[in-house]
């Protein structure tokens, strides 16, 4: 009996998965990247030309997962994402302590995905005003159309997208893709997680997610008659509203782009 019992003791522990020495090493050097106050250089080129975007912060910013190795504080990336607290950008409040402090991982994180935008098929130049709509129009079908704005039908999913051009109140081209609230399953997280994509410094994109007050907690949690755009946005829509008939709205999602596109100006620079 206690022999039979011996083999099954052994046959268990052979089926757990002991990381190996390498497994190891990488684990440690992640939990160092996520705490690590370096600054380091992240180099993003160009698909247009043969410039890059610089992109200076502390290591941790960068999340512990860069594919390629630092040499002298530099590194060349395809793509990268910057990591920072979830209510850092929601402006309720603007979290601007931690736009200096390491991510705290084991709080709720979100990235700002950054990356060269890409010419259409056969062509070498970008093409600008709603730039995201014109590289992948195929995508998209007019659902409605007034206010001298246009909503969109994207794919078969039912989401949902407004586009909004340059002007005197946003730095860049912007499109706000969002799934509208149903009530028919009002425990859904999608209408509570609207993406964004923007143009930066001509040649570059970036893309990241504005969440509703329910992933936002403590005081960064909007008070019941606090305004804030992206639970604005979903309330419109339990209502039978269109996003169409509230500007504002769409400028929160503006004014909040305009403070992510600062702050990667302040920590960044595009080099030939």
């Amino acid at each position: 009996m206690k022999r039979c019992l011996c083999i099954l003791i052994l046959c268990l522990a052979g089926c757990i998965d002991v990381p190996s020495e390498e497994e190891k090493n990488k684990q440690l050097q992640d939990k160092l990247a996520m705490k690590d106050t370096t600054e380091i250089t992240v180099l993003i080129p160009s698909k247009v030309s043969n410039k890059k975007l610089a992109i200076t912060l502390p290591r941790c910013f960068f999340g512990p997962n860069l594919k390629n190795k630092v040499v002298d504080g530099i590194v060349e990336e395809k793509a990268v994402s910057i990591m920072y607290q979830l209510p850092t950008f929601s402006n309720f409040p603007n979290d601007k302590a931690a736009l200096h402090q390491c991510p705290d991982f084991s709080k709720p994180i979100s990235g700002i995905g950054i990356r060269p935008l890409f010419p259409k098929p056969n062509k070498t130049e970008l093409e600008y005003g709603n730039y995201w709509f014109k590289q992948q129009s195929y995508q998209y079908a007019l659902k409605e159309q007034r206010n001298n704005q246009t909503l969109y039908r994207v794919g078969i999913a039912g989401k949902l997208t407004t586009f909004a051009n340059q002007s005197d109140k946003n730095q860049q081209d912007i499109s706000i893709e969002f799934w509208p609230f149903d009530a028919k399953d009002a425990s859904d997280s999608y209408p509570h997680q609207i993406d964004i994509h923007s143009v930066l410094d001509k040649e570059f994109g970036l893309g990241y997610t504005v969440y509703s007050s329910r992933y936002l907690h403590g005081k960064h949690k909007p008070l019941p008659n606090q305004w804030y755009f992206a639970d604005a946005l979903i309330d419109i829509y339990k209502h039978n509203e269109s996003l169409l008939d509230h500007p504002e709205i769409v400028q929160g999602f503006i004014e909040n782009n305009n403070r992510i596109l600062d702050y990667i100006h302040q920590h960044s620079k595009v080099v030939d």
